[in-house]
């Protein structure tokens, strides 16, 4: 019995041995204070997202343990908020593993944030890890474009053709406007006292322009239309000022990446220039580095502050401005069917003769590398450098032959009516086409890299080329003077088939530019010379007159380089023929009469100018004549009063019923 007792107690000793360690591995391997996490790690894999929203940030991090074990942990935020499932990792040995998280958030709401996320360990040892910074800057959505009007009266419907090529009574006035994808919205219908949702909060503490519906710091593209003068324009009750906007300024909510303005003299730059009584800014070109006065506006002064880091470009007018449902059609054609840039596309739009818009952006010393060299729109922020403040607009545009004046006595009694001809491509043009990889394309020696996308619009038949390559800046053979860059223009537009019959005047105008540095101090203004626009203008032969074509279409144009190379091209030209059958044309005194009913105040205006000719839109397939229209511009007698009597333009048919 005894060796039996004995064999059972070693055996029972054996047994609790075996237990014990066996216990003792199990808790090495679980959460018994044996293990430990050592360290816990977290990144952001994009420390700073800039782009549209809702943004997905990724954090990528490790957990770190000394022996085995399971480790228990969750992820913080800076906003708070904390995972509601624990997350359980397993180690069979010491060493470390990794671990990941996503946030996406952004949006019109938060357009700008700056947080952290973190590891929190909960077992077997509390640990949280460093936070992992981030930051995020919203894009504004793409495409996106609002409209806003500072008066009732037809401004109401330019900021609404603007958009969608109707007025505000739902007639289409237009064949150009933005984009049809686009986002568009017509703010501030209804409202009154408008300019808090143009004034900024770290201006002036009841800015509200980030406001979601009503702010003007929130699309990518901003359209005013309304009266106005150097400093100031209405803002239906109340006004704006420069001095109380910001646009663009990200940390402050601003998103906005283009400011359009079509005001009288709100960009005024240059000397005050007068003629017949009348003082205008018209000569940007002439500023002298002047501090901002009536004598001598700066543009760069009154809105250099105005313009945010991220804010593209500010355009507007330096001179009187016509906001018309025309001038915003001139400006979607030369983007839609010409095929300009954006800068261009206000610039030569909305510019005439007597009209001199300014675009204006922030970038580094080096202008070729700014946002005034968008060939096209986009939601992306300004990021060409800081320091410098450029400025770019059209100057010196010299015509020859120049276009027809006319008297009341020449006005003629009948005219031929003429029929315009289906669009199709010259047999020159044809000849010069290529497809490639599915793209239609132009080869000619004389565009920038010998050959150019070309962009059709089916409707009016409106042809538009953008050279592939880039011509360099200057070289020997550089077309400096007007006569060579006219000669050189004339040339490739006759080489492809461009220049019939009706060719008319043709216009030169330099693109200009001046840059200064933003030191909040005077500092020494560079001028410079960007590219030259030749336009050739449709003249109509009817009997013994001749007559020239007004309106978006009837126009060739050429955009060349200093080297003389062809950087793009557009053609809104239907060829003509004369029918058999004539029209009586109305006397110009009854159609100015007509034209004088139709001011608000007309005896607070005067006949600035006035023309007479035909009219061919830019999109004019179902049309199948050319119409016979008066043109007439009024301005107020006191100019003074901008505010109260913009000027108009005013539109009669002159064809007898």
């Amino acid at each position: 019995m005894r060796r039996s007792s004995q064999k059972w107690s070693d055996r029972l000793a054996r047994t609790a041995r075996w237990a014990t360690v066996t216990i003792v591995m199990i808790l090495c391997s679980s959460q018994g204070t044996w293990a430990a996490v050592t360290k816990a790690t977290l990144k952001a894999a994009q420390k700073v997202y800039s782009g549209d929203c809702p943004g997905k940030i990724v954090f990528n991090g490790t957990i770190t343990v000394n022996r085995p074990g399971t480790v228990s942990y969750i992820f913080t935020r800076s906003d708070g908020a904390t995972d509601t499932r624990i997350k359980k990792l397993l180690f069979r040995a010491a060493g470390s593993k990794s671990v990941s998280t996503t946030w996406t958030l952004g949006g019109a709401t938060l357009p700008n944030y700056k947080g952290w996320q973190a590891i929190k360990i909960l077992s077997p040892n509390p640990l949280t890890s460093k936070h992992a910074d981030f930051e995020v800057y919203c894009d504004p959505p793409a495409n996106s474009a609002k409209a806003a009007h500072g008066n009732t009266d037809w401004h109401i419907d330019t900021a609404n053709e603007f958009l969608f090529c109707q007025d505000m009574a739902g007639s289409t006035t237009t064949s150009n406007c933005a984009p049809a994808g686009w986002t568009k919205n017509h703010i501030h219908v209804g409202l009154t006292n408008t300019a808090t949702y143009y004034n900024d909060k770290a201006r002036i503490a009841t800015g509200n322009d980030t406001d979601a519906g009503n702010g003007i710091d929130k699309p990518m593209l901003f359209f005013y239309a309304g009266h106005g003068n150097p400093t100031t324009w209405n803002t239906l009750g109340d006004n704006g000022h420069q001095t109380n906007l910001l646009l663009g300024n990200i940390l402050g909510n601003g998103q906005l990446r283009y400011f359009w303005q079509c005001s009288c003299e709100t960009f005024a730059h240059g000397p005050r220039v007068c003629s017949g009584g009348d003082c205008d800014y018209s000569e940007p070109e002439n500023f002298d580095g002047s501090a901002d006065s009536a004598a001598m506006r700066n543009v760069f002064e009154r809105w250099g502050p105005v313009i945010g880091d991220d804010l593209r470009m500010a355009c507007g007018v330096s001179t009187l401005a016509y906001c018309h449902e025309g001038n915003v059609n001139a400006i979607w054609n030369k983007f839609n069917n010409e095929g300009r840039s954006v800068a261009e596309s206000f610039i030569l739009g909305l510019g005439s003769s007597s009209v001199k818009p300014i675009c204006m952006t922030r970038g580094g010393a080096n202008i070729a590398d700014t946002p005034l060299y968008d060939l096209t729109f986009t939601n992306r922020r300004n990021s060409s450098g800081s320091g410098y403040l450029h400025i770019l607009y059209s100057g010196g545009t010299q015509t020859d032959p120049p276009l027809l004046v006319w008297r009341p006595d020449l006005i003629p009694r009948k005219l031929w009516r003429v029929r315009i001809l289906p669009p199709g491509d010259p047999v020159e043009f044809k000849r010069r086409l290529v497809i490639r990889d599915k793209v239609e394309q132009l080869r000619d020696p004389q565009l920038a890299g010998a050959s150019a996308i070309i962009k059709r619009n089916a409707e009016g038949g409106a042809v538009s080329l953008r050279a592939i390559g880039k011509a360099p800046r200057e070289t020997a053979r550089s077309v400096r003077t007007v006569a060579d860059q006219r000669k050189t223009a004339l040339e490739f537009v006759r080489r492809i088939g461009w220049l019939d019959k009706d060719a008319g005047a043709v216009q030169v105008t330099q693109m200009l530019s001046a840059s200064m540095a933003d030191t909040g101090t005077k500092s020494p203004i560079v001028h410079g010379k960007r590219d030259v626009v030749v336009s050739i203008i449709q003249r109509v032969r009817n009997g013994d007159q001749t007559i020239d074509v007004l309106g978006t279409g009837g126009q060739v144009s050429v955009t060349l380089a200093p080297s003389g190379e062809v950087l793009a091209a557009a053609r809104a030209w239907r060829q003509t023929a004369l029918t058999q059958e004539q029209v009586a044309i109305k006397p110009y005194d009854r159609a100015q009469q007509e034209a004088m009913k139709k001011l608000v105040n007309a005896a607070a205006y005067k006949l600035a100018a006035w023309r007479f000719g035909y009219k061919q839109p830019a999109a004019s397939a179902n049309r199948n004549e050319l119409p016979v229209v008066y043109e007439f511009d009024f301005v107020p007698k006191d100019r003074e009063k901008l505010l109260d009597y913009p000027p108009q333009q005013v539109e009669i048919m002159a064809e007898e019923l």
